[in-house]
Parts: C-alpha cells; structure tokens; sequence
C-alpha cells in the first residue's frame, strides 16, 4: 500500500506492529489533557511545516487525541506517514457529538514522504463533519471521527492531491503527558526539523 491508499483500510492494518515481506507498519494513538493543537493560524508557517504545524501539540485548556502512523519500507526513501490530530473542548462526556463546522472541535490530518518531509505529499483541516466521544476513562477515550478533509499540497501540485480524504473511523487512546512527547508525536523541539516530524525515533 503506497502512501496515497485509504486512512481508514491503513489504520486497520497499523492496529498493531504487522511484519511484511516487504513493510512494517506502526501505530500510536494517545490523549493529552489540558492542552491545545489545530489552533487558528497553525498554517502561517513557512511550505516544509504545513504538513505538520497544526499536529503540534501545546498547553492549553481541552483534549488532543492524536493518531500517528508509520510505515517503514525496505525500498530507499519508501517510508511514509499519516498523522491525524483532533482538538476536543473541556468537559468531555461519552455521548458528546461535536460539529467541525464550528471550530470548537477539529480536525487535521496529512500523509505523506518520511524521506521528503514537507515536499512530497497531502494536508488539510476538517471544515465539516462530526466528532463522536464513544466512551471517556482516565485510562483511555474512544471517539468516531466522520468527515470529508480537503487537501492540498505543500509544494502547490493539484495534481498529487486531489479530492479529499474522507475519514470515518474510531480512534482508541491511551493517556500521554505532554513533557513526555517528542517531535514526532507533535512536541518538536527548536532543533528539530520537518524530517524529525515525520520519522518516529525508535
């Protein structure tokens, strides 16, 4: 599966570490309370950040639930991504349905070139859709995600992205700190680059 399949058939595939002839797939999905991400203006940054600015993850007052994948390949320069990053409001409860037409819940997903971060590639935010909180412990939160995401290219190729991707899936979360989180989670630090965002560390 190359990096343009669908979100939902490679997040099913990632639900664990799966060995290939010739891949391996990872997946991470965690939550952080009291915090922030997908703000207004997380896309003013210069074309090699607009795959990842608005997956950064900072201080704030509601839920960031974010689902990280990666898939290693055996070919030069194959890996790829696929991020997706939802801002949830405080005083969550199980059975909220929040609209993405407002901007209190959103939504912002890319995929894309580990090798060619920020060049090659897809990224857009939800202007519509629904968030569904299914069930909300301390221990874990399971939401359904249901909306169309525009993309667009970094570089400005209509071409390598077109239409958009349509997202209908549950993410299941285990807690995080944010402290404890590193660039490719969404906590870059100052010396880290687009590449660091778009390659896990271990």
């Amino acid at each position: 599966m190359d990096a343009g399949g669908s979100f939902r058939a490679w997040a099913i595939l990632a639900g664990l570490v799966i060995s290939g002839g010739t891949a391996a797939a990872e997946k991470s999905a965690f939550f952080v309370e009291n915090a922030g991400s997908v703000t207004d203006g997380c896309l003013d940054v210069g074309t090699r950040e607009l795959q990842f600015s608005c997956h950064r993850i900072e201080s704030g007052v509601g839920t960031v639930v974010a689902l990280r994948l990666y898939k290693r390949s055996w070919k030069t320069d194959g890996a790829s991504f696929r991020k997706m990053t939802v801002y949830l409001p405080a005083n969550l409860k199980a059975g909220d349905q929040l609209s993405l037409d407002d901007g209190v819940a959103r939504v912002f997903f890319s995929r894309g070139s580990s090798a060619f971060a920020g060049k090659r590639g897809c990224y857009g935010r939800a202007e519509s859709g629904e968030v569904e909180v299914l069930s909300l412990t301390r221990k874990m939160i399971a939401i359904r995600v249901s909306a169309p995401i525009p993309l667009s290219s970094p570089l400005g190729f209509p071409k390598e992205c077109p239409g958009a991707e349509n997202v209908d899936m549950v993410i299941r979360a285990v807690p995080a700190q944010l402290a404890g989180l590193g660039a490719w989670e969404g906590r870059p630090g100052p010396t880290d680059s687009p590449f660091d965002e778009a390659n896990p560390t271990n």
